[in-house]
């Protein structure tokens, strides 16, 4: 929860009296658009309104106190034993494991989990979050694609209590963040190849520009290159342009698979591949047997998450474990009891430490 802020018994009664007569129209009136639009963006309407104008309007709730209106009646059902959680997706396997652990840690504290799919679309979102608001569900679990923080904060101050799993915006001191170290598991798959003595190394990807995680995944196997004094270049990352669900339910592993013929065939002869999770490692399998190529023989693969799927084939995948259903079965375990004891978010980050697991991907050369 929010901090504690003391008050005199005369700035209470001043307060409350300026909140009973406190409407939407006040907003518009601070913000200077129409009611309307204030009221699509204070009740998760679906009708779309600008960015800039969304924050305009959160901004104006927050400073004329219309949050802390809204906040009370969240705090009356503050015993509500429901939580939320919202995914970017459904369609990447390692999301499903966030939820499996917090729908566990949920039935294990009394709560009810409701799962929200974003579908990759920063609007949908901030309407799932204003929605979550709206039900007076007092508890989020976080994936965000959003850039801006804003409804993450207007959440906070309607006096809801959050964890972050994953996003792209800078951490909040009164949210509790339990983030997997990408960049650790970046740098633990890259070392590992090295070790093994591949220096070609290729780096497969989905879309980078939007998600920070990615980058840092990726900002953690140059590190592992430039640290074995080998040179590093973008030529060596391989990805797609545009981001989707497929109608097959399997976009990663449509990605790998896409992208391992021109990796196999690359004039560089790549030995070995870092993949940014075990959906596309698993694509990257499967298109290196279709054009021709023997895995770990002509080329290793190794991917990141552990997910159960990465047990299934044969030769069963190298990956790095990034212990995802744990993590958010901790920190869904901790939101829900700081939530339960009206008490504030441990401003330390709450993570876990990525480990390899080897499979039989991945051969020693040289």
């Amino acid at each position: 929860m929010m901090g504690v802020t003391f008050k005199t018994g005369m700035e209470v009664m001043e307060m409350e009296g300026r909140l009973q007569g406190l409407t939407i129209a006040d907003v518009a009136q601070e913000v200077g658009c129409s009611v309307a639009t204030a009221s699509r963006v204070l009740s998760a309407s679906n009708y779309p309104v600008s960015t800039d104008m969304r924050e305009r309007i959160l901004k104006a709730a927050s400073s004329l106190g219309y949050a802390d209106n809204l906040k009370q009646r969240m705090l009356v059902n503050s015993q509500n034993p429901y939580l939320g959680i919202i995914v970017p997706t459904f369609q990447n396997r390692s999301y499903l494991h966030s939820v499996s652990g917090v729908e566990q840690a949920a039935k294990g504290e009394g709560y009810t989990a409701f799962v929200l799919n974003s579908q990759r679309d920063p609007e949908l979102e901030r309407q799932q979050i204003s929605s979550l608001i709206n039900k007076k569900i007092g508890i989020l679990m976080l994936m965000s694609v959003d850039d801006s923080p804003a409804a993450l904060h207007h959440y906070l101050d309607m006096g809801g209590s959050a964890c972050v799993l994953e996003s792209n915006f800078p951490d909040h001191p009164d949210v509790l963040n339990a983030k997997v170290d990408r960049f650790e598991a970046g740098r633990i798959a890259t070392e590992y190849l090295l070790s093994q003595g591949h220096k070609a190394i290729a780096f497969v990807s989905s879309p980078l520009k939007h998600y920070q995680t990615r980058r840092l995944t990726l900002d953690g196997c140059r590190f592992a290159i430039e640290k074995h004094a080998l040179p590093f270049s973008f030529e060596n990352i391989f990805t797609v342009n545009e981001e989707m669900d497929s109608e097959t339910g399997l976009y990663e592993f449509e990605v790998g698979a896409a992208i391992a013929e021109k990796v196999f065939k690359h004039a560089r002869q790549y030995t070995g591949v870092v993949c940014l999770n075990d959906m596309i490692a698993l694509g990257v399998v499967s298109g290196l047997k279709a054009a021709g190529a023997q895995v770990p023989q002509n080329i290793s693969v190794i991917g990141i998450d552990d997910i159960s799927a990465s047990q299934m084939p044969a030769p069963r995948l190298t990956t790095v474990n990034t212990h995802l259903k744990a993590l958010a079965q901790r920190a869904a375990q901790r939101v829900i009891q700081i939530s339960d004891d009206s008490g504030s978010i441990v401003h330390s980050p709450l993570t876990m430490r990525p480990e390899l697991e080897i499979g039989e991907t991945v051969r020693r050369i040289g």
